[in-house]
């Protein structure tokens, strides 16, 4: 009986561990992990630059069939947005590499 105390105070602390890992390491490795050197990875630094650091991490980002001559390859992005009414932001970005090799975001709403 004793030992299965343990195992649950052992597993409860465990638990509130990876919960608080997950609460506090988003905002602290967000700009370490989030650069410019691929396109995804561009659109989720812009997100996590206007503010939204759990949402840079939990962004649904993924690949259009169409490729703009000038902008290059378009990406959906689906992410919450607690700053918008609606809440669940579909975006639509760009992410050209620029010539310092570095990959430049333009997002904005589709029609």
């Amino acid at each position: 009986m004793r030992g299965g105390i343990k195992l649950i105070r052992r597993l409860l602390i465990n638990g509130l561990l990876a919960v608080l890992a997950i609460i506090i390491l988003p905002p602290i490795l967000g700009p370490f992990i989030h650069n410019d050197h691929s396109p995804r990875s561009a659109i989720r630094e812009d997100i996590l630059k206007d503010g939204h650091p759990y949402q840079s991490f939990f962004a649904i980002i993924t690949k259009k069939d169409f490729i703009d001559p000038e902008l290059g390859q378009l990406y959906d992005v689906y992410w919450f947005d607690h700053d918008n009414p609606t809440g669940m932001t579909p975006t639509l970005c760009y992410a050209p590499k620029t010539k310092s090799k570095k990959h430049e975001v333009s997002c904005g709403t589709g029609p």
